[in-house]
């Protein structure tokens, strides 16, 4: 995953650690990759960079595309690629990044903001689908995973169903 600098940061972050990559099969039989990589700086919160990544172009000067913007996840986050046929031929994006909240320590239990990314054949782009806050709080990764989107997946998948175009 390539580095980055923000503005008005001195910290590159060098997103090295623990790279994961999951094949996401399409519907035409093609796939694509979905990858991950994470930055510490050796405390306790951590930022994994997210990628879809697709091979474009034939011969000897195709290239590796990204169509998903810069999404970035915290130990305290909870993501995944779903398949919804009945909302998009393409794999949904997923995320749940917590909120935190008045008196609440890192790993306290937290509300989150669940965000739905869909691909846009048109743009050749991932956009937001959605956004919303989840009606109860859960474990912030102290007292086990983080385990937002299986709870949420009922309320997430209506919402997907009824953005379907």
């Amino acid at each position: 995953m390539p580095s980055e600098t923000y503005p008005n940061s001195a910290v590159t972050y060098q997103f090295g650690l623990e790279p994961r990559s999951e094949r996401l099969t399409l519907v035409d039989g093609g796939s694509w990759v979905f990858f991950s990589a994470m930055f510490s700086g050796g405390g306790s919160g951590t930022l994994t960079r997210l990628a879809v990544l697709r091979y474009e172009g034939g011969g000897k000067f195709g290239q590796v595309v990204n169509p998903i913007p810069w999404v970035g996840a915290t130990n305290v986050s909870d993501w995944a690629m779903w398949n919804v046929p009945s909302a998009s031929a393409y794999p949904v994006f997923i995320h749940a990044d917590f909120i935190w909240g008045d008196g609440e320590t890192h790993f306290a239990p937290h509300f989150y903001t669940v965000e739905a990314w869909k691909f846009d054949p048109g743009t050749d782009r991932y956009t937001k689908a959605f956004d919303y806050k989840t009606g109860r709080k859960y474990v912030g990764g102290d007292d086990g995973p983080v385990r937002v989107l299986e709870p949420e997946r009922e309320q997430i998948v209506s919402r997907l169903e009824s953005k379907h175009e």
